[in-house]
């Protein structure tokens, strides 16, 4: 009558592998040193990724530069031969739009412009 009812537990074991300390410490050593050589190589990628960004960047903005250049150029070139055209062989009812596109050239560049 003594006896518990209710069920007993079993006690239970640590089921740790068991292994010296020196082991470990060396394994995790070489785990840490290959962690760290692979965050290193990672860290070298990106900054070579940042580098050749920076060099694309770099090109593109120079390449933008020229074609500005070669259209202002293109702009300035086509301004000056429709200002030098003469317009004496111009229709009469024409002649206001040129002389006024040519006074905008003139306005434009800052040359001097009499008509």
């Amino acid at each position: 009558m003594n006896e518990d009812p209710s069920p007993q537990k079993t006690q239970r074991r640590d089921k740790r592998q068991t292994t010296s300390s020196e082991g470990s410490s060396a394994e995790l050593a070489a785990q840490f040193k290959e962690y760290t050589a692979m965050k290193e190589a990672k860290h070298a990628m990106e900054l070579e990724a940042i580098e050749l960004r920076k060099k694309i960047e770099s090109e593109a903005r120079e390449l933008i530069s020229e074609q500005r250049e070669t259209m202002k150029n293109y702009n300035y070139d086509r301004d000056m031969k429709t200002f030098l055209k003469p317009h004496d062989d111009a229709p009469p009812n024409m002649l206001p739009f040129i002389l006024a596109r040519k006074r905008d050239i003139a306005n434009k560049y800052g040359w001097p412009c009499d008509f």
